[in-house]
Formats: structure tokens, sequence, C-alpha cells
């Protein structure tokens, strides 16, 4: 829909490889969030998300092309899962 309507937004996946409490690779086929957005009609940047400069620039290039283009665009951070996500982990 922000597609659609060509809103200016970014949106961000914070992918650590788990759908809550089962791996990724369990959930769905593919290699992430980011090569879905086009299939949307929006942009897509992957980034390592482990790296705040990455992260940044990635985020600042992200906001200029929404603005720029008036589009959302998906940013997929791909990280590392620390701590548990919710107490049933």
């Amino acid at each position: 829909m922000a597609a659609t309507l060509q809103v200016p937004i970014v949106w961000f996946c914070r992918n650590n490889g788990f759908a809550i409490s089962t791996q990724t690779k369990d959930q769905y086929r593919g290699d992430g969030i980011a090569s879905r957005a086009p299939g949307y009609g929006m942009h897509s940047i992957r980034v390592d998300g482990n790296d705040l400069f990455a992260v940044y620039e990635a985020t600042q290039y992200a906001r200029d092309l929404a603005i720029r283009d008036c589009t959302p665009v998906m940013v997929e951070a791909m990280t590392y899962r620390i701590g548990h996500h919710s107490t049933s982990d």
C-alpha cells in the first residue's frame, strides 16, 4: 500500500535469523526480507547490522531515496540474536 500511495517511508528490519523462536530458514525460502521488497514496488538495501557506520550510511541513503523518489524503502540489517525474544524462548 505504501508503494501504491507513494509514501516516502523507510521500513527497517533487524534480521537476526530468527522468527520469534524458530530459525528463519525454517519459516521461509530465500535469502532474507530485502529481496522481497521489489515485488511490492519498494527499493531495498541490505546492510551489516553489526557495523554502526554501515547502518548509519544505509539509513541515510534510504531516507534520501525515499524523499527524492517519494517511495518506500526497506532496510534489512543482518545481525545476530543476542538474547531471547520473550520469556517463552
